[in-house]
């Protein structure tokens, strides 16, 4: 064999394998079939959510020294069991909350007394509930705050 011929045979093997290295091939080309994606319901979304049936609950007007008893009614329409750490709020307000955790699907009962005896004006309440349940982008317990209101009657 000529000194020519074994340098085209090894010249034409440098191009195939050069070409092989920097062209993917057929297989790794070839896209994957589309999965078809599932129906997530808004319950899967969220593996915490309570949904209340009321978040504000108007008193209406309250004569100054009265007390009113009240309840926050709340499902647990998530996928994983409500949690509840503690309920806190303003000191004109007396609170009960389930001690025990909430299925998916069970409702809860927040107890609530107002006594309007030290307020001098008409305002909105904030309830703040911290659950033991994280919150899984941060990390943190999960709040919700949900309110009542009244008229203050002197």
């Amino acid at each position: 064999m000529s000194y020519q011929k074994v340098f085209s045979i090894f010249m034409s093997l440098w191009v195939v394998v050069l070409f092989s290295a920097l062209t993917p091939t057929f297989a790794q080309t070839k896209k994957p079939a589309p999965q078809q994606k599932k129906a997530v319901t808004a319950a899967q979304k969220k593996k915490v959510e309570m949904t209340f049936d009321k978040e504000l609950i108007h008193l209406g007007k309250v004569k100054k020294g009265d007390s009113r008893k009240f309840d926050f009614t709340f499902t647990n329409t998530g996928i994983d069991p409500i949690e509840i750490d503690i309920i806190s709020s303003c000191d004109c307000t007396t609170l009960d909350w389930p001690r025990k955790p909430i299925k998916p699907g069970q409702k809860g009962i927040i107890n609530v007394t107002f006594d309007s005896t030290k307020k001098e004006i008409s305002e909105t309440i904030d309830i703040d509930i911290y659950l033991k349940n994280l919150d899984p982008k941060t990390g943190y317990r999960i709040l919700k705050i949900i309110n009542y209101d009244y008229e203050l009657l002197k």
